[in-house]
């Protein structure tokens, strides 16, 4: 907690703002199963260009910083310990493709990498060639972003996509490498791309109106009429992403839902031109989920075809169909296979054990298995409280994998894993800025508490600086889409642990923590539980001396924000206070909505509110419906007004529609102008949000206590 709380205190009570009050229009929305919904908050979807919005956000905005005015101080030197974490003077370690070494550069000074490269034979000292310029390319603008940087299979030309208003519609430029030129390619909202293997084509996919990824289309190099349309995929519920195998030899299209997948391959080296035929390797059926990669002749599935933590099967390049599966590696109850990396004679399986992240080396010739970070490497997977993430591994005749591993308290570092024996060389470690709660602080753990159903609800936690105790404590989860919440390194949160606060990450049901199966048991109409194994973890946590209800602050971000504000509804007095980053908030309105962005692809996630028992289910938990007269803790949403993903109104209405039914507080909006579902792009604008942010959950006892 930040020290002079007795003369912030007296700030507040002697300059007190004064909340806006959105005007309320009571407005039939939507009528769903003859239920009229009315929104009385409905006006603030009119979009960022309207100027009663405009006016209505800036307000906002004035009123957040009002009311943290007199931690001003306290986030000056959050900012300063926040930026000075982040940007670093720092090269990465090169990764080799074909006869180039390819690198970035971070610099101190610098907001954004420089891409660099340099020929494998060039002569020691030799000075690099200039990929790209990031920071170039953003000079003068509000927003950047670089999203798609896919290279030639000869190192000539690089196509790379860009976004200036956060709203995700990438367009995709091709450079010449050789002589630095832009060429005249201008492909726009497009969302994947691969080059063909002499360069001369693209395949890349582009997004529709409601930002879903519909459509295949084939660009030859340098020109600038339309482009041939390759495959449509007609399912709303589909999105199609193409990518090259790390053999060069192959396309993978492959046409992703919640609940299903479908992959297609075309040969890579087929004339310029031509067109290629796709080869579907399973036909997509309800609960099939399925990805590839290939090596030699040969097609390694990993499939949950009767096996719900998946296994790996075999399929012959020249007939792949199921019926010529074959097994390679068994699906095991108590590990899922999450990933699958080929390369000739060697395939590594990314996997969680009871949700432990690790890897497997499988020899193809013999069979053998062999896991790594055992024996004397085991302290790099110190009891699964690390992040590990398979890098950028393009050679498929490689004989070492390139592997990052990071964890709350420490810094990303590069290794590289020996596919013959799982032998370990660190190669680099990101600079350390901070302490991070103290090298000597009290261990890390895992821990776990019982749901209302009895599941076990694992949570890792981190001790803050200070001695133990009831203290404060961040608590965050994600829950949904079966993504994973592994435990990474953040500036921010080395600055709250750096000043007493502890954190925990809760693995509840949604997620893909512990596989396919823990992400089904809370999609849909189970989607209830999320928000359950979440209090379950809090109440653990207070029952075990490590918090309590009054230092116990909550976060999330975009459905993980959802997930929060589910929570806040069922138990609000249980937390001291609640960040919300982007948050999915009115599940019943924007599912309803089949125009809305990424609706109709997610019902299979959250279901469709037109059919009687989803919806139901729906009406229970969704965050706005059930807003209501309780005495909630003080709340920070944090919103972006170009946000694709979740529109900045659901944050803006939420707002309204808390401080006109709730009690308690306050409750504060943080909109950024320039921004999309990440946030701001500028350092300046980042680094500030980030303190904002900190300074809030550092701050929260003495904002309730001025809202009381």
């Amino acid at each position: 907690m930040p020290a002079p709380l007795a003369v912030v205190a007296l700030s507040l009570l002697l300059a007190a703002p004064r909340a806006p009050t959105a005007r309320q229009v009571d407005e039939v929305v939507v009528t769903l199963h003859g239920e009229a919904r009315h929104d009385e908050y409905a006006w603030l979807r009119a979009g960022g260009e309207d100027p009663a919005v405009r006016r209505h956000l800036a307000a906002e905005n004035a009123y957040a910083a009002a009311l943290m005015r007199p931690y001003a101080g306290l986030m000056r030197a959050l900012a300063r310990e926040i930026d000075a974490g982040t940007y670093v003077d720092h090269e990465s370690v090169p990764v080799r493709r074909g006869a180039w070494l390819y690198w970035t550069r971070s610099e101190r000074r610098r907001e954004l990498p420089l891409y660099l490269r340099r020929r494998v034979d060039a002569p020691p000292g030799a000075a690099p060639q200039q990929v790209l310029d990031p920071e170039a390319l953003a000079r003068g603008k509000a927003f950047f972003d670089l999203e798609l940087f896919e290279l030639s299979d000869d190192g000539r030309y690089l196509a790379y996509s860009t976004d200036e208003i956060g709203a995700e519609n990438y367009t995709l430029y091709i450079k010449d490498l050789e002589t630095g030129a832009l060429g005249p390619d201008r492909l726009q909202r497009v969302t994947s791309a691969a080059w063909s293997a002499d360069g001369a084509e693209l395949l890349y996919t582009v997004r529709d109106d409601a930002f879903r990824s519909y459509a295949l289309h084939r660009h030859r190099r340098g020109e600038t009429g339309p482009d041939p349309l390759v495959l449509r995929e007609d399912d709303a519920k589909y999105e199609l992403s193409v990518r090259r195998t790390r053999s060069g030899e192959w396309f993978i299209l492959a046409a992703d839902s919640y609940g299903a997948s479908e992959a297609r391959v075309a040969r890579a080296d087929a004339p310029a031109g031509s067109d290629t035929p796709w080869v579907t390797i399973a036909a997509r059926r309800p609960g099939h989920l399925y990805d590839l990669d290939h090596a030699g002749d040969t097609f390694y599935v990993r499939s949950n075809y009767e096996t719900p933590n998946f296994r790996v099967m075999t399929a012959p390049e020249d007939d792949p169909r199921p019926a010529r599966w074959r097994p390679l590696v068994p699906g095991r109850a108590d590990v899922a296979i999450t990933d699958v990396d080929a390369f000739r004679g060697k395939l590594v399986l990314s996997q969680r054990e009871r949700g432990r992240p690790g890897l497997e080396v499988v020899d193809l010739a013999t069979g053998g298995r062999t896991r790594v970070g055992e024996g004397a490497d085991a302290d790099v997977y110190t009891r699964g409280l690390v992040t590990i993430t398979v890098g950028e591994n393009p050679d498929p005749l490689a004989a070492r994998l390139r592997v990052y591993v990071e964890s709350v308290k420490e810094p990303e570092r590069t290794l590289d894993i020996e596919l013959a024996d799982g032998r370990q060389t660190l190669l680099q470690q990101r600079p350390a800025t901070g302490s991070c709660g103290g090298a000597g602080a009290t261990p890390a753990t895992i821990g776990a508490a019982r749901a209302a159903d009895g599941v076990e609800i694992q949570y890792l936690y981190f001790a803050g600086a200070g001695p133990l105790g009831p203290r404060p404590l961040l608590l965050e989860a994600y829950g949904a889409y079966g993504s994973v919440y592994d435990p990474d390194h953040d500036p921010t949160r080395c600055a709250l642990l750096d000043r007493g606060v502890d954190f925990v990450i809760a693995w509840v049901r949604g997620g893909g923590e512990l596989g396919e199966p823990w992400h089904d048991a809370a999609r849909v109409r189970l989607r209830e539980r999320s928000a359950g194994d979440l209090i379950a973890v809090a109440e653990a946590l207070i029952a075990e001396g490590r918090t309590t209800a009054g230092q116990l602050v909550i976060a999330g971000e975009s459905a993980g924000g959802g997930l929060m504000g589910a929570a806040l509804n069922a138990r609000p007095e249980l937390f001291a206070g609640a960040v919300l980053r982007v948050p999915f908030l009115d599940a019943v309105g924007t599912m309803a909505d089949a125009s809305a962005p990424l609706t109709t692809i997610e019902y299979e996630e959250w279901g469709d509110p037109r059919v009687r028992a989803d919806y139901d289910v729906m009406r229970r938990w969704c965050p706005y419906t059930n807003l209501g007269a309780r005495e909630y803790p003080p709340i920070l949403v944090l919103s972006s007004l170009a946000d694709s993903r979740v529109e900045y109104h659901e944050q803006a209405r939420y707002v309204a529609r808390a401080r006109a039914q709730g009690r308690g507080g306050p409750f504060l909006l943080r909109t950024e102008m320039h921004g999309g579902h990440g946030g701001a792009s500028s350092r300046r604008a980042f680094v500030q949000a980030q303190a904002f942010t900190a300074a809030f959950i550092l701050g929260v006892g003495e904002l309730r206590r001025r809202a009381r």
